[in-house]
């Protein structure tokens, strides 16, 4: 595979988070905590910079490796059965992403078209991206990432003139009981960027490249929570399922382009497929950690599918996707904050110079010892 830039972290790291979260989360937010929404996101980011400065030390130790092959070499059993554990995590997102993908592209896109086509179709999508492996996951994410970076940018700038900044007063008064609501509904989605030690060695990783890519997310989120408040009101914003669709299709640049939101969509699609693709890549290459003799290539296609079926078969509609999300923070606490503390406290960068030079080979960890 080529060299790995730290653009390439940044990216992945950006659209791993932001493509979901837009989507789904916002309306959730502003019904907590209303005008102060984008607190709640402020919140979230800080929390997870913290888990995942302590990430970053604990991949230090073994430099060569990332955390999946280090924990394993370090601890043979533990360390398969802490990679099995964030397989499951990815997995369950997986499942989720695909059903939010699919309720989306069958509400706004292709309302007539059967949900289980639609959703085939993502699956088959998906699959093909990640049986590409990390050198197309990375390719597609140069190219799409700085595209979603430029729309979020211009959307300010085009929906200027239609915002009332009334809709946000009183802005001072700042109800911490429901920002504190709303961060625990938002926590779980940015917690998904401490994906990033996990599949980048110590030595191509390096906390401020993950500090990047969580200060991009939370200033992209909470601008299009912003925008979404000063342009429909937070009233309007927590009854629609998705606001940041609605204020897309407030855009207006010139009389003959009125629909603007189609080159949006066009743009962020892929983008989202390519969120999926990163989870099911995961799965593959931690599977492959896991069982050495098993191909991650050829598991790809029956993962999917399987995740397909589970899509259908946890949420029975987008109701209960939207209500889970309470529940599913008390389960990702779990793996963003649990398990990363324990990882620290069993794998964090040893004191002795000598075992920071090996690279990952733990006989010359344990010689460094005696």
């Amino acid at each position: 595979m080529q060299k790995i830039t730290a653009r390439q972290i940044v990216l992945l790291g950006m659209i791993y988070v932001i493509n979901t979260t837009a989507l789904n989360v916002p309306n959730q937010l502003v019904s907590r905590a209303h005008q102060h929404a984008f607190i709640s996101f402020l919140v979230s980011g800080a929390l997870i910079l913290v888990l995942l400065y302590m990430l970053t030390r604990s991949s230090l130790r073994f430099p060569g490796q990332n955390l999946f092959e280090s924990l394993i070499s370090r601890f043979p059993a533990l360390g398969r059965v802490l990679v099995v554990l964030y397989m499951l995590f990815f997995f369950m997102i997986l499942v989720r992403d695909i059903r939010i993908v699919s309720d989306f592209t069958n509400v706004v896109l292709l309302p007539i078209t059967p949900l289980l086509i639609t959703a085939l179709c993502v699956t088959a999508t998906v699959i093909y991206i990640a049986r590409g492996g990390a050198r197309t996951v990375l390719g597609i994410t140069e190219l799409y990432g700085p595209i979603i970076i430029i729309v979020f940018a211009l959307m300010p700038v085009i929906a200027l003139r239609d915002f009332n900044f009334g809709l946000m007063r009183p802005l001072l008064h700042v109800d911490w009981g429901r920002v504190t609501e709303g961060s625990w509904i938002s926590v779980a989605y940015i917690g998904q960027m401490l994906i990033l030690p996990f599949i980048f060695s110590g030595k191509d990783f390096r906390f401020k490249y993950g500090f990047y890519a969580t200060l991009l997310v939370v200033g992209m989120l909470a601008a299009a929570v912003i925008m979404d408040i000063l342009l429909l009101g937070v009233e309007i914003t927590e009854r629609m399922m998705y606001p940041t669709y609605e204020l897309v299709r407030q855009l207006r640049i010139t009389d003959f382009l009125d629909r603007f939101d189609l080159i949006v969509v066009a743009l962020w699609y892929p983008g989202m497929l390519l969120n999926l693709a990163i989870s099911l890549y995961i799965i593959c290459y931690g599977l492959k950690l896991v069982i050495p003799p098993v191909s991650g290539k050829m598991m790809a296609a029956p993962i999917g599918l399987l995740a397909y079926s589970c899509a259908f078969w946890f949420y029975s509609n987008s109701i209960e996707l939207f209500n889970f999300n309470e529940v599913w923070t008390l389960i990702a606490l779990f793996f963003i904050l649990v398990l990363p503390i324990l990882i620290f406290l069993v794998h964090h960068p040893a004191k002795n110079v000598k075992r920071r030079e090996h690279g990952g080979d733990v006989s010359l960890e344990k010689g460094a010892r005696k």
